[in-house]
């Protein structure tokens, strides 16, 4: 999830223990701890470009870490203002705050490390997006509200807001799920590896992608309360052909949980099938580029984040259910 949520949910769930004399402490350092864990961003190598990718979400984001990494928070805080805050107040918030962000992280679909060391499958339930106004602003609301008017109640609201949206996130996730299988077997097709995930910033419009015979299917499934699935068809994008794995290959595909994909228009260009610009892109989001004269090299991490012309109109198009004509890329 987006920093700022982080933020906003550590702050509101260690405002909700807290005593309302110490409400603005709590918050504080709830917040900091809710978005401790982002810092394994920092980590990169200049010679090993996948290296930031195999390390965030990882440790820092498990559930065992919580500990760990609450108490350096806490005690880079007490050390900084142990003439104001007590070291026993500031580790019970920072535990709290810390403790949300690999739950939240594995409510999206990007895949986070929640049972190191004990497993180390990305755990992704595909809930919500990593940036969603809808979740982010009563929550933004709410817990400010709460620590400017000092009445932690507000806090505690932001928090059962949050169950309520991931509770009603689960249900619209079911549905798409439902929707998917049975297009799925409207077309006869046997899926062998299947994901569905919102796509940006919403619950309602979801990324459809199974594999096939060798090929990817992508579609955009509507899911909205009371009404049948809209489907939107997207496109079909050749797999990767797994008979000549390197290295930097095999890293890759266990960050895309061997979601890879040839890119349409690059040969030397595999990628994560999983994410896209629109939810009907067969244009992988992000991949790898092989050199062609040193295959076993360190692959190039690239990006694909540039949005064809009419991609926003057609995003929002779908978000809305209007009748489109979907153009393949």
């Amino acid at each position: 999830m987006d920093l700022l949520t982080q933020g906003l949910i550590g702050s509101a769930v260690a405002q909700s223990f807290s005593e309302s004399k110490v409400q603005s402490r709590a918050a504080l350092c709830g917040a900091i701890a809710g978005m401790a864990p982002d810092l394994d961003a920092l980590i990169s190598s200049s010679t090993d470009p996948l290296l930031n990718l195999d390390y965030h979400r990882h440790f820092s984001h498990s559930l065992a870490f919580i500990p760990v990494g609450a108490s350096i928070v806490a005690l880079l805080i007490w050390l900084i203002s142990r003439r104001h805050f007590d070291f026993r107040g500031i580790w019970m918030a920072c535990i709290l705050g810390y403790g949300t962000h690999g739950l939240l992280d594995a409510c999206t679909s990007y895949g986070t490390h929640l049972y190191w060391p004990f497993a180390l499958d990305r755990i992704s339930w595909n809930l919500v997006s990593i940036i969603d106004p809808l979740f982010s602003l009563p929550l933004l609301v709410l817990t400010v509200w709460g620590v400017w008017r000092s009445r932690i109640w507000f806090s505690r609201a932001a928090v059962i807001f949050c169950v309520c949206y991931l509770l009603f996130a689960l249900g619209q996730h079911r549905q798409a799920e439902l929707a998917q299988s049975k297009l799925i077997s409207q077309r006869d097709h046997n899926a062998v590896r299947l994901i569905i995930k919102p796509s940006i910033g919403n619950i309602f419009l979801y990324r459809s992608v199974y594999f096939h015979e060798g090929v990817y299917y992508v579609d955009a499934i509507h899911i909205f309360p009371g009404l049948s699935p809209k489907i939107y068809s997207g496109g079909e994008v050749e797999a990767y052909e797994t008979t000549k794995v390197t290295r930097g290959v095999a890293r890759f595909a266990r960050l895309s949980n061997d979601f890879l994909c040839q890119h349409p228009e690059n040969n030397n260009v595999i990628g994560d099938i999983r994410y896209g610009m629109l939810p009907t892109s067969i244009e992988p989001l992000w991949g790898i580029k092989i050199d062609p004269d040193n295959p076993k090299g360190i692959p190039e991490f690239v990006k694909f984040r540039t949005i064809e012309e009419g991609g926003l109109d057609l995003f929002y198009g779908m978000l809305f259910r209007k009748d489109l004509l979907i153009v393949r890329k």
